[in-house]
């Protein structure tokens, strides 16, 4: 839990905390220091194993200008830390960067009151319509908030951003389907394997391709595995498998990932077009993160028309 503050400023901060099967904790911070980690020591105490006592020191500063700044000093553990899926170094961190440490992730937010002029610290005198635009902002922000991360009885899966999300799941040994002889089986997985190859190969026209891609060479794997026989023509399903799910689920977070600086920068159009092309990367509506996705992107403008250089 966040401890006393220390030196106070203008500009508080804020992170959003999701682990595994849980739903996400935001902590508000006033101090210019935060110690993050799990020992007795830190400001903000996280209780998982990933984490050393002192995981890594979040600080915040003045640029030469009077503009807020935000620096990460990562220290050596046996599991490094990550910005942005990137092995952390000593440098700046702005607002929207997602921090991880093995399956934890901490989403990093600024918070900037009221009446306070944006990177200079005085009071602004904000004008009546301006004030009604943004309290209709601010409660579409918060609206979309309570969507994300407390519209949902179910730990964890509503956190449409930084949730740990499997993109596929385990199947059932008793959904699997059979095949009533071993022709038949032989017949199915070269079917499947084909399909499944194509849809690799146009993963560029659409990327939901790498998902139906994914699904069709797993069909294909099982009925090979029924089969009993080696089936050397297709000896390289499990490689193309990999490779499907390997791509389809960094295309997932990859998407996940932008959609959550949207959700930090409160930029709801934009939130509209990342979202929908999340809805594109996974095209199965029957997902139960795509039925969570679709709920949200009902509560956002429409999204924008694709552009000559936008995925179609």
């Amino acid at each position: 839990m966040p401890g006393p503050p220390t030196e106070q400023t203008d500009l508080p901060f804020a992170l959003l905390v999701s682990l595994t099967g849980g739903r996400p904790a935001r902590y508000q911070f006033n101090q210019d220091r935060v110690l993050v980690g799990r020992g007795l020591e830190a400001d903000l105490r996280i209780e998982h194993a990933a984490l050393s006592r002192s995981q890594f020191l979040l600080e915040r500063g003045r640029g030469s200008a009077g503009e807020p700044r935000y620096r990460i000093t990562p220290y050596e553990t046996t599991n490094p830390t990550y910005v942005n899926e990137r092995p952390a170094v000593e440098g700046t961190l702005t607002p929207g960067d997602l921090i991880a440490v093995a399956d934890v992730r901490v989403l990093f937010e600024r918070k900037v009151p009221k009446g306070v002029k944006d990177g200079a610290g005085g009071k602004d005198q904000i004008p009546p319509l301006r004030m009604a635009l943004m309290a209709g902002v601010t409660f579409m922000a918060l609206y979309v908030g309570y969507l994300l991360f407390g519209g949902t009885e179910d730990p964890g899966a509503g956190d449409l951003a930084t949730a740990q999300i499997k993109m596929f799941a385990d199947v059932p040994p008793e959904t699997i389907v059979r095949c009533g002889n071993p022709l038949e089986c032989d017949t199915r997985a070269h079917d499947e394997y084909q399909k499944g190859k194509k849809l690799l190969a146009q993963a560029g026209a659409d990327p939901g391709n790498l998902y139906r891609a994914a699904l069709e060479l797993d069909k294909a794997s099982h009925f090979r595995d029924q089969s009993g026989r080696p089936l050397a023509d297709m000896a390289d399903v499990s490689a193309q498998l990999e490779q499907a799910r390997a791509r389809a689920e960094a295309e997932f977070q990859d998407a996940r990932f932008r959609l959550s600086r949207a959700i930090a920068a409160a930029d709801l159009r934009r939130q509209a077009n990342e979202a929908a092309l999340l809805a594109r990367i996974l095209p199965d509506e029957r997902h139960p993160y795509r039925i969570k996705l679709d709920a949200y992107r009902r509560t956002l403008p429409k999204p924008q028309q694709p552009g000559p250089g936008d995925v179609k």
